[in-house]
């Protein structure tokens, strides 16, 4: 694909930024306030940047990039620096907390923006691969990240990891700014305004939906496996777990994008219900798996794990698709609103029901959800605007 290295390079660096702010503001925090505190500091920025992310992504696509972009990285870098000023106090945790929230809220759009620049400069041919090697690096970010965050922490300094993630996120913003194939700004939205924007798409609701139980099961994996190495006295397989259940991911992406060709991505929408199939079936043999040990659980895990980050590639696929005229980088940020709540109501429901019936009991439930993001994915499995 023409400008492929630099769309790449772009790309990493854009999803780099985030996989660390989780673990970077639970460090931090942790260190001057409770750990209650940097846990809620952690859920503000999530909410911040959740609640506001469709509408950076229309800012986006409504205006040129560059101002845009440069200030919401004015407000993020703002917002790191007065953080870093404050967690040294003794007040009350609500400036740190609304601090937080400010981060997110103005954290840079370039991880979203990347699946648009996909669009726009990968061909018919090349548009499956593409997004499963972006999701392929969204699941090493995901490693790659707190590893980062962590190291910086503990041999540099608390404040490090901060630092570095205001600096890649300058990055990141500069990389987009000069990269000739990302998106612009399409005139005629100007004048065809409405609240709702791609929402009024009745089977992009249907795909958000699907991506929101989907996240929902994947996240509800992430939670109860630790529980179920704790339950089972493993506590040290519990990273093992997680890690492998990414491997797979990032594996299964990859094998996917190599093996796409034109044929397959003609029904990239019919394609969501099959691999959320897979990811069902693969959750249902982990449930199985936790009644025997948890080494056979490690086995098991990557499998379990081969389909999500070919789901994720192609629910944003299938959501560009789906995306009206010049609403592209808006769809794509409603579909990383839907993660963020569908990760939050995972985290919740299975953490919960984890603790009151054990962790068997919690994975049983997975394919259930997996299944229901299945039917409702089927529902919207058109793949033309």
């Amino acid at each position: 694909m023409p400008g492929f290295w630099p769309i790449a390079l772009t790309g990493m660096a854009s999803k780099l930024a985030p996989g660390m702010v989780g673990l970077s503001l639970l460090l931090l925090i942790s260190r001057h306030h409770s750990f209650g505190t940097a846990g809620l500091a952690v859920s503000c920025a999530a909410i911040g940047q959740g609640a506001t992310a469709p509408l950076r992504g229309r800012l986006v696509d409504r205006y040129p990039r560059r101002p845009v972009l440069l200030g919401c990285l004015a407000g993020y870098v703002t917002a790191i620096a007065l953080l870093l000023v404050v967690v040294r106090g003794d007040g009350p945790p609500l400036p740190l907390l609304t601090l937080a929230a400010v981060m997110g809220a103005t954290s840079p759009p370039a991880a979203v923006m990347m699946r648009s620049v996909w669009h726009q400069a990968a061909g018919e041919h090349t548009l499956g691969p593409a997004m499963a090697l972006d999701s392929a690096m969204t699941g090493a970010a995901l490693v790659i990240g707190p590893a980062l965050a962590g190291w910086l922490s503990v041999s540099v300094s608390p404040l490090a990891p901060l630092l570095a993630v205001a600096s890649l996120s300058a990055g990141a913003v500069w990389l987009l700014n000069v990269l000739p194939s990302a998106p612009r700004p399409v005139e005629h939205q100007r004048r065809q305004r409405h609240s709702l924007g791609p929402l009024r798409n009745a089977p992009l609701r249907q795909l958000l939906a699907a991506d929101a139980l989907f996240v929902c099961a994947v996240t509800g994996m992430d939670v109860v496996l630790p529980k179920y190495a704790q339950e089972h006295g493993a506590v040290a397989l519990s990273g093992w777990l997680l890690g492998a259940l990414s491997l797979g991911s990032v594996l299964g992406s990859l094998a996917l994008g190599a093996v796409s060709g034109p044929a397959a991505l003609s029904g990239r929408g019919r394609r969501i219900p099959a691999l959320l199939c897979v990811f069902a079936a693969g959750a249902a043999a982990l449930a199985c798996a936790v009644r025997l040990s948890p080494w056979v659980v490690l086995l098991v895990c990557p499998v379990a794990g081969l389909s999500i980050g070919s789901a994720f590639a192609a629910l944003r696929t299938t959501g560009g698709d789906l995306a009206p005229e010049g609403r592209v980088t808006e769809t794509m940020a409603w579909l990383n609103s839907v993660d963020l709540a569908g990760g939050a109501l995972g985290a919740a429901v299975f953490a919960w029901v984890a603790a009151a019936e054990g962790s068997g009991t919690a994975l049983l439930l997975v394919p259930v959800v997996a299944v229901a993001a299945m039917v409702v994915g089927w529902s919207a499995r058109t793949s033309k605007r």
